[in-house]
């Protein structure tokens, strides 16, 4: 009688099992961890200070998680397409908020290509800032110098970018007539 009743808590309750994916650093003394339900997503850091919650509960299925470098691990989850919300984790920083919509990544020295938070162009970020600078450098989409393709929908689903090995960011988008166009960004992020 017991076996059936805690059977039938399983089926009408969150699942009983939930299966926890866990990413170690390469150094083996932490890890990223991400769990799915049907009530959700979670995603936490253990490491030797503890528990760091990045998110919980989120209403998504698909997760992914990496680490990046030694320091520096990222978990992204999807919220639609092209929609994404990534947070990241750096030894000495600790979690960061979180970033919509990552273009590219720079591991080295934690910078990433992003819309911009108003929603009005791109921008050189920061992952980790407390007061200091917001944008290295941005980009507004209405600037005849890039000449980006405005008619789309979401105008950052025609932007890719691809840091080089010196740092520089390497620009590839749609033009307003259609063109893909390659571009070297020469401002860099300091690190």
């Amino acid at each position: 009688m017991k076996k059936i009743l805690a059977i039938a808590l399983c089926s009408v309750s969150i699942p009983c099992f939930a299966e926890i994916i866990r990413l170690s650093s390469p150094d083996k003394t932490e890890s990223i961890n991400y769990s799915c339900t049907d009530d959700g997503c979670s995603s936490w850091i253990d490491s030797d200070t503890g528990k760091i919650s990045l998110f919980k509960d989120v209403p998504t299925s698909t997760v992914s998680a990496k680490w990046y470098s030694s320091r520096l691990a990222g978990v992204s989850f999807s919220c639609g397409s092209p929609c994404n919300v990534s947070f990241f984790y750096q030894k000495g920083n600790g979690a960061s908020k979180p970033v919509h919509d990552v273009l590219a990544l720079d591991a080295k020295r934690a910078c990433v290509l992003k819309p911009t938070d108003d929603g009005k162009g791109i921008a050189l970020a920061p992952i980790f800032y407390k007061d200091g600078i917001k944008y290295y450098w941005q980009a507004r989409y209405s600037d005849s110098k890039f000449g980006f393709y405005i008619q789309s929908a979401v105008i950052f689903s025609t932007i890719k970018g691809k840091f080089q090995t010196d740092g520089r960011l390497k620009l590839s988008y749609l033009n307003k007539d259609g063109n893909n166009i390659e571009k070297l960004i020469d401002q860099k992020c300091p690190g």
